[in-house]
């Protein structure tokens, strides 16, 4: 082709796909709502991190999260902008646009080819690369009988409108046959790339799903208000539909924390997706749910009240010793060059004295009691302990577990998932800034908040009324129980929760029989007849990526 018609051919993709891509609003009618499979009810700074996959050579199961090494630090965009600056959005393509590497635009001027994606003879990664709008990048697995790959998909902005906004989703696919089961995963948060549970437990593929707006799968520029519930759950449809011509078995869904409440939010609107979903450690919470507070009053029975009354004179003994302690929290935050300034310190210092409280029936065993001290502490101690069992960083403006890494999950959850009401009435007038440790006070400033109530009473309503093949997995000790799911009148569905579990809660942790009989079920929904044996003694595997995640478990999985 002369250069000439190249360049015509060029021109022509330009113009219009620039009118398709470029566009970040287009105004005009009111768009038409998503689409629904048929359900009723009401609608309701940091480096990216390790693409790589990871595996500890454990057949642990992990609760639907990565195994160890990934690091938790890095997040894929620059620590101060909390969140809202996607990188390499919907119109950057991070290429030429005319002749060199393929550009986005060229690529989705590509209606892909749907022959070689259902071609059985090709192999995984041309079959792939040949999917509209997806990139992939073949990476080692270090896994007998996996390939893995580390893609990326074109999503609207906005699924009510396609033609506007456009940005690329990560991806990470852990490929063992076309035949084999599929496990669809997600953190709720960002990519996790290890094997779960489902995944080591059915010898299954996996495809594992960074959650919008959690960079770099975030549009830029950003509009908040298409970070909901419907749409991230229209993401998780196309990317299902996308692979279903190579993948045409068994679709399983799976997630914690998060996580879980993701997969359980796609499976409402597009239940036909998918053939069954674990959830493990799932809230369904409410605006300042007052059932998180009662809980954690009495978490653990008349066993652990003693343990209760060590950790409240710990945070009693912080409060009276306030103006030392912030000294040394200035100290702390001079040191590590962190900032507090969208709470402010003394706000900081009461907030993780709450939250040290619900970390530690969240993440630790009760076994470590034992390390919360009163007044015979030293304020270094008493500092240290908090940091231990929440981490100081939780409650900085940037960095690991920060407020502004996880800035898009504070939105949600003041905008449609709900948070916990705080639980400090106890600690009397010590408490300086009363109901202001919530998801509101942690969202990004500036952004306007109205919290829809009725998209988690359509969710409960949903699954109450019209659910089936679901599996909740839940921790005796773990805070977040409190809002656990009610099945009603869930066809095929159940509720299991670890004795003495946290919120590393998973399958392998159930005591017999319930164990083989939750396995039993995932066996039949995926349709299989054999499964991996379970380790004989199951640990703890906590999420990958969570805010107030204690720093010794950022990163860290048991092995």
């Amino acid at each position: 082709m002369s250069s000439r018609g190249r360049w015509s051919r060029c021109s022509f993709v330009l113009i219009s796909l620039g009118v398709l891509l470029v566009q970040t609003a287009c105004g005009g009618d009111k768009p038409t709502p998503l689409p629904d499979s048929g359900v009723q009810g009401p609608d309701s700074g940091m480096k990216e991190p390790s693409p790589d996959p990871v595996d500890s050579g454990s057949p642990t199961g992990d609760a639907g999260i990565p195994d160890a090494g990934i690091p938790v630090e890095d997040g894929g965009q620059s620590e101060d902008d909390a969140g809202t600056d996607g990188g390499s959005g919907g119109t950057d393509g991070g290429g030429s646009m005319c002749g060199g590497a393929t550009s986005l635009y060229e690529r989705l001027a590509s209606p892909g080819d749907a022959r070689v994606v259902a071609d059985t003879t090709e192999d995984i990664l041309v079959r792939l690369s040949a999917i509209p709008g997806l990139t992939v990048e073949e990476r080692s697995s270090g896994v007998s009988g996996y390939r893995y790959f580390l893609m990326s998909y074109d999503q609207p902005a906005d699924h009510h409108r396609p033609e506007c906004q456009r940005f690329t989703q990560r991806l990470a696919l852990w490929h063992k046959s076309d035949t084999a089961p599929m496990v669809l995963s997600t953190s709720g948060y960002y990519l996790s790339t290890g094997r779960t549970e489902l995944m080591q437990l059915l010898g299954a593929n996996q495809l594992s799903i960074e959650h919008r707006f959690f960079p770099p799968s975030i549009p830029s520029p950003a509009d908040w208000s298409q970070l909901t519930i419907q749409q991230s759950a229209a993401d998780f449809h196309r990317v299902v539909q996308a692979f279903k011509p190579i993948y045409g078995g068994r679709w399983l869904s799976t997630g914690a924390s998060k996580g879980g409440e993701a997969v359980v939010f796609f499976r409402r609107f597009y239940p036909q997706d998918i053939d069954g979903t674990v959830a493990y450690v799932t809230p369904i919470a409410r605006a300042d749910d007052a059932r998180f507070p009662a809980f954690q009053d009495a978490v653990g029975g008349a066993e652990q009240a003693a343990c209760r009354e060590r950790i409240h004179t710990f945070q009693r003994t912080v409060l009276e010793r306030r103006p030392e302690m912030l000294d040394l929290l200035r100290d702390y935050a001079s040191r590590t060059g962190q900032t507090f300034n969208q709470l402010g310190l003394d706000k900081a210092l009461e907030h993780a004295v709450i939250e040290t409280y619900f970390a530690f029936w969240q993440y630790s065993d009760p076994s470590e009691c034992e390390l919360f001290l009163g007044p015979e502490a030293s304020n270094q101690y008493l500092l240290d302990a908090m940091n231990y069992f929440v981490g100081l960083s939780t409650f900085a403006d940037t960095g690991s577990g920060s407020i502004g890494r996880f800035a898009a999950y504070y939105y949600q959850a003041a905008v449609e998932l709900g948070w916990p009401r705080p639980y400090e009435d106890f600690l009397g007038s010590l408490i300086y800034f009363p109901n202001t440790d919530i998801a509101p006070v942690y969202s990004p400033p500036g952004l306007p908040l109205v919290f829809q109530a009725q998209a988690m009473q359509d969710i409960q309503d949903w699954v109450s009324t019209q659910g089936e093949r679901l599996l909740f997995i839940y921790g005796e000790l773990d805070p977040w129980s409190a809002a656990a799911y009610s099945l009603g009148n869930a066809q095929d569905s159940y509720v299991y929760e670890v004795p003495g579990g946290n919120h590393g809660a998973s399958i392998s942790q159930l005591p017999e029989p319930l164990r083989t009989q939750a396995q039993d079920t995932v066996r039949r929904w995926a349709g299989v007849t054999t499964m991996k044996r379970v380790p004989t003694v199951p640990r703890p595997q906590y999420p990958e990526f969570a805010p107030h995640l204690p720093p010794r478990l950022r990163g860290h999985q048991a092995p």
